[in-house]
């Protein structure tokens, strides 16, 4: 059976032509995927204890498997070719899918990367990653994120790999408080910029993030109880975490 399912729907797009979207299932994760625009819109996936050390590729690839006619990223080349200081950022992180070797190269694929600045994506990105990394092993969870264009002053890569550069990028966590069998959320709202302050400045709820993003891109099915749930720190790392 072929592992990558399409479904389509025509979705109207606020400032951009008539967008086509997909959904792309790569086996370890999801993407909403833009086909008019060449991004990945949204992604989610689920995690269990990590047991995976598959090597992350040193290269990257243009997705082989695409329906007919939906447009990716005209280059795998580096960003910071273009414009220094940008990264080809993951949205679901290569370390999350080394189960296989299979799953990590499709992490490497193109439809799931976009521009990120440098310092964001080493920096505060790694950290909000780093959290569903370390809590896999407590319980099992489930990744949300996605992303939003909202400016045109920054699209550097446009002539060079045909995509624009993301504004903000939004992460959910998902699981489950072992002592009380609770679910527990926790969510970030990030913008892609320089000299940030620390991931606690920008924990949101889920329904906050309904508020700014719609509950239909959000696309989380959880109760307003967990919806509302707002920490006012970051989760922090178990003791012994292992982040490979």
């Amino acid at each position: 059976m072929k592992y990558m399912l399409y479904i389509i729907a025509l979705v109207a797009c606020v400032g951009v032509a008539r967008a086509e979207e997909v959904t792309l299932d790569k086996g370890g994760f999801k993407l909403t995927y833009d086909c008019t625009n060449r991004t990945a819109l949204r992604y989610e996936y689920s995690l269990t204890t990590d047991t995976g050390s598959a090597a992350r590729p040193s290269s990257f690839y243009t997705d082989p498997d695409l329906p007919s006619g939906c447009l990716q990223q005209t280059s795998t080349a580096s960003y910071a070719s273009v414009k220094t200081g940008y990264d080809r950022g993951h949205l679901v992180t290569s370390n999350h899918m080394d189960a296989t070797s299979t799953y990590i190269k499709r992490a490497n694929y193109m439809t799931n990367i976009v521009p990120q600045i440098s310092t964001f994506n080493q920096g505060i990105w790694v950290q909000a990653e780093n959290v569903a990394e370390c809590y896999r092993d407590v319980a099992p969870l489930t990744v949300y994120g996605g992303l939003v264009y909202s400016d045109t002053s920054n699209d550097y890569f446009l002539s060079s790999h045909g995509i624009r550069t993301p504004e903000y990028f939004w992460k959910t966590i998902i699981t489950t408080d072992p002592s009380t069998g609770a679910k527990k959320a926790i969510s970030w709202y990030i913008p892609n910029r320089e000299g940030l302050s620390t991931l606690n400045s920008y924990i949101v709820s889920i329904a906050e993030l309904e508020t700014i993003l719609g509950a239909s891109r959000v696309g989380i099915t959880a109760t307003a109880a967990v919806k509302a749930q707002k920490p006012t720190t970051t989760w922090t790392l178990p003791s012994g975490c292992d982040l490979s």
